[in-house]
């Protein structure tokens, strides 16, 4: 039964707000009409404060945030509504100051402006939008997070800049 309890616990919790403050991570004319959906499944225990915004194709990523780029893969083209699909979302993850990160997940194949070690500034394009990974629609996958001391992460609510 505690184990069960912890399950419900976890699956209430609300993700923490980050620290730092970020810029919606993709171009639009007005950022706050974009619509936007959390999957339960994809979205749920360390990944709970994933913003999934529902964006073209080959719409321009930008960095939310200024930091150091720490990954980057964007060589696959595979995609489908199947968790099988996972293993193959092309994505960049930069290092931001507070010891938060960003990642922008669901890329175009050899999209990447950038590459691993480079700095960026928040605005700077990083990439494009494109199928890639486990999707249903094309979308842009923003997640901010925080690594823990035994090497999980748990999730952040990003602030938005008004």
């Amino acid at each position: 039964m505690p184990e069960r309890f912890s399950q419900i616990k976890e699956s209430l919790r609300k993700p923490k707000p980050s620290l730092n403050t970020y810029i919606y991570p993709f171009e639009a004319q007005d950022p706050n009409k974009v619509e936007t959906k959390n999957h339960p499944v994809s979205h749920s225990g360390p990944f709970k404060g994933a913003i999934d915004f529902i964006v073209p194709l080959e719409t321009i990523i930008l960095a939310a945030h200024s930091g150091q780029i720490i990954e980057v893969l964007d060589i696959h083209d595979q995609y489908g509504n199947d968790p099988k699909f996972a293993e193959f979302g092309n994505r960049i993850t930069i290092a931001h100051p507070n010891g938060e990160f960003s990642q922008y997940i669901h890329l175009k194949q050899h999209s990447a402006k950038v590459k691993v070690g480079d700095l960026v500034i928040e605005g700077m394009p990083i990439g494009q939008t494109g199928n890639s990974g486990w999707m249903t629609e094309p979308h842009l996958h923003f997640f901010v997070f925080k690594p823990l001391p035994d090497k999980s992460f748990i999730g952040l609510k990003p602030k938005f800049k008004k």
